[in-house]
């Protein structure tokens, strides 16, 4: 009897000490201060990106995320996304990452080129390149001269005199021979080409007249972009008729 007695106290006082540990578990649990979720503001596409656009504030949006979901990589700086490019192509919703971005410094031509011009190269000399004074950055107009030409069919002879004109205006140079910023090593080294900037019809302008005259480029003054009419000039726009004569067949 008295063996079953202390079962039952020792059974009792376990529970006793069972029921004292759940009450503070719950008194604690419910008296405790709820755990902070800590948010991150960062940003993602607002819609899906292809390589190389050029992000604008509409192609992105402001997303909240935890840190846990946050990516290592992810761009927390608007400006630091705003106006650049995209090495690859990014889906909607998807966190604007640093690797995704292309560094124009370091960045291929394809990436310097103003949207809607073309990357046309010449080949150029001291005289055609203006004594070698032009630099990537500037601007230049393009001057061909063509010699005259007589086209006959079976409609007669047509007859193109000899004439010089200005056939591209407000054109950028992108690049002298191979390099878009010149180190000091090459400032006096006289390049054999120039990449401009122009759009798809000065491309075939500047193309034919390369291949059918002689270029000349014509530098700009920094920050005059104005461009002016010109018909272009032949001989008699220049000397008149003095000194010419006709003579008989």
């Amino acid at each position: 009897m008295e063996s079953v007695n202390r079962k039952v106290i020792l059974i009792s006082l376990i529970m006793a000490i069972l029921t004292a540990f759940l009450v503070y578990a719950y008194i604690k649990k419910a008296t405790a201060k709820p755990e902070v979720v800590e948010y991150i503001n960062t940003y993602a596409a607002a819609r899906t990106l292809p390589p190389k656009h050029k992000i604008t504030d509409g192609d992105i949006k402001i997303i909240k995320v935890t840190r846990e979901y946050l990516n290592p990589k992810a761009v927390l700086n608007k400006a630091d996304i705003i106006g650049r490019r995209l090495k690859d192509s990014v889906i909607e919703g998807e966190q604007i990452l640093v690797d995704r971005l292309a560094d124009e410094s370091k960045a291929t031509l394809a990436y310097r080129i103003p949207e809607g011009k073309r990357a046309v190269s010449i080949n150029v000399t001291e005289q055609t390149e203006v004594a070698d004074h032009i630099r990537p950055g500037d601007y230049v107009d393009v001057i061909a001269s063509f010699d005259k030409e007589e086209i006959e069919d079976v409609n007669g002879k047509m007859v193109f005199p000899r004439i010089t004109r200005t056939i591209i205006q407000n054109a950028a140079i992108l690049a002298l021979g191979q390099d878009q910023v010149i180190p000091d090593e090459k400032q006096k080294e006289l390049p054999k080409t120039v990449t401009l900037a122009v759009n798809a019809q000065e491309a075939e302008r500047l193309v034919y007249a390369s291949e059918f005259g002689t270029i000349r480029l014509a530098l700009r003054n920094a920050g005059d972009d104005k461009v002016e009419s010109s018909q272009g000039y032949i001989r008699q726009d220049i000397t008149g008729e003095k000194g010419s004569k006709i003579l008989p067949k």
